[in-house]
């Protein structure tokens, strides 16, 4: 609006004009004040203005006539601002290309607002177009002149052909059309432009000699967005002109802004798409990677586990070699049987501990509701051996009625992470009292589960980082991906929580899980 220039105050009473002139400064404009005819006279002989608000009746003259003069020898915009009400100067005064006619009101603030939409009308960088369709060149040249001075690109044509073809050149905001043209009907031009998908919205506002309701209505079903009687009213022509363009303009920004928000929302939930596949596949990598780190820990827990059998299956070849060699290199009967069923004992019993890791390890495709006491001593039997060998007393206080909903092997993994856990801060610690307790308490609106162990605790200064990926302390002998996967499988999966926190011996780790509705037995 800075852009605007000089703009000349023409007003008699010097309260209304102070108020305008400051209001008007205030937005950033260079704005002079004339009280009469012969002060502004003096202004116009030495400034050119841009701009000019002016009251019709001055202490020295009538304002009309000022405005003869100024059209004389300037383009200077006018507007009026007046206590007076006679609709045929006001008809008049708009043939003159004034930009407005604004009756003083009581509430001076709305005059201020009028005049401020006018200024910032006529000064907007992009001019809006209008196109005329009218075979009377005086209606063309009388639109022009209105229309002009308000910032408006009016082009006419006389012909309903010559008209398509600016249309389908040009950028318009309006149709201006007239019904009588002399190659086509007007109803028949208005059908054709709205054929054309890109004009379903272009504003029609007709222009018509006949004003009887059947033709208003025969035109208005037909396309038109509006309908105007000849001769009409300059005023009215205006006001019309400035309601569909804005529509027009406001209506396109719509149209605009939907579409954008269209394919924000298609590239929104793309993007949703791509990054949740992305996640999907850090997740698999993340647990790929866990369980290459796990295989380690099985191996070693197979080898605890069938230490056992294998010593007992080597006793009992030596035995039965032994007894062999002792009968001349002959054996009865009985002694092969005995040898034959205790061997298949072991065997099976090795055959069942590599199945349970199998299945152990084999990732769950789908939730299933499961006994937690169960669960727990299920992981618990796969590494027995191992707590035993490293002097771990591990207790388990979970009622055998509760039930949990998730992956029931992706949660024996949790059990048997935090184990692993506590077993090799024991042994690295070289504590001697070395115990793991596994509980669990139900209420109305979870189950709790806790795994709490007498290992010293986690150093305060690492506690806020241990569910981070990559984050250890065993240095190369661990990945850091224990804990995380954890936290993953917990919360992902399961819509639970975990934390954790120290007590007076070690470290307990909670567990919360959401209550099932509805128990399995």
């Amino acid at each position: 609006m800075n852009s605007i220039g000089k703009i000349l105050v023409v007003e008699d009473s010097k309260t209304m004009n102070n108020i305008i002139a400051n209001k008007l400064k205030d937005l950033g404009f260079s704005v002079q004040s004339a009280f009469s005819l012969k002060e502004a006279d003096k202004y116009l002989d030495k400034n050119r203005y841009d701009l000019i608000i002016l009251d019709l009746h001055l202490p020295d003259g009538e304002g009309s006539d000022l405005i003869m003069d100024i059209r004389s020898i300037t383009n200077t915009k006018i507007i009026i601002l007046t206590s007076v009400k006679d609709e045929y100067l006001r008809d008049e005064l708009f043939k003159y290309g004034i930009l407005d006619y604004i009756v003083k009101d009581k509430n001076l603030q709305y005059s201020l607002e009028e005049i401020i939409k006018i200024i910032k009308h006529i000064k907007k960088k992009e001019r809006d177009k209008i196109l005329v369709i009218d075979d009377s060149r005086f209606v063309c040249k009388q639109v022009k002149r209105v229309l002009e001075p308000r910032n408006y690109i009016v082009e006419t044509t006389s012909t309903g052909k010559e008209g398509l073809q600016k249309l389908q050149q040009g950028n318009f905001s309006l149709v201006v059309l007239d019904m009588e043209l002399p190659d086509i009907h007007g109803t028949q031009l208005l059908q054709t432009i709205r054929e054309d998908r890109r004009f379903i919205k272009l504003p029609v506002l007709v222009l018509s000699g006949t004003a009887d309701a059947e033709t208003v209505r025969y035109i208005l079903k037909n396309g038109a967005s509006d309908y105007l009687r000849k001769p009409f009213i300059f005023e009215e022509f205006l006001l019309r002109v400035d309601l569909w363009v804005d529509y027009y303009k406001q209506s396109k920004e719509l149209d605009e802004k939907t579409d954008q928000l269209e394919e924000l929302n298609k590239n929104l939930e793309e993007r949703i798409k791509q990054e949740t596949l992305k996640n999907l596949e850090k997740d698999r990598l993340l647990f790929a990677k866990s369980r290459l780190a796990e295989i380690g820990q099985m191996m070693s827990a197979i080898a605890h586990q069938w230490k056992q059998p294998l010593n007992s299956l080597s006793a009992l070849i030596s035995r039965t070699y032994l007894k062999y060699q002792l009968n001349n290199n002959s054996i009865d009967k009985q002694t092969m049987d005995f040898c034959f069923e205790n061997a298949n004992l072991q065997i099976q019993d090795m055959s069942e501990t590599i199945t349970n890791f199998m299945n152990f390890f084999k990732p769950d495709k789908e939730k299933e509701i499961f006994n937690l006491y169960s669960n727990i001593r299920r992981t618990i039997k796969l590494i027995k051996n191992v707590l035993k060998s490293s002097g771990i007393e591990l207790e388990v206080d979970v009622d055998r009625s509760i039930y949990v909903e998730g992956y029931p092997n992706e949660f024996g993994q949790i059990i048997l992470n935090m184990i692993n856990n506590s077993k090799d801060a024991f042994l690295e610690r070289n504590i001697s009292d070395r115990k793991i307790k596994i509980s669990a308490k139900e209420n109305n609106n979870n189950i709790k589960i806790f795994i709490e162990d007498t290992a010293g605790g986690i150093p305060e200064s690492i506690k806020t980082k241990i569910f981070e990926p990559y984050f250890t302390t065993k240095n190369s002998n661990g990945t850091g991906l224990g804990l995380y996967i954890c936290k993953l499988i917990v919360e992902n999966y399961m819509r639970g929580g975990i934390s954790v926190k120290n007590t007076g011996k070690g470290a307990r780790f909670e567990i919360k899980l959401p209550k099932i509705k509805q128990k399995t037995t």
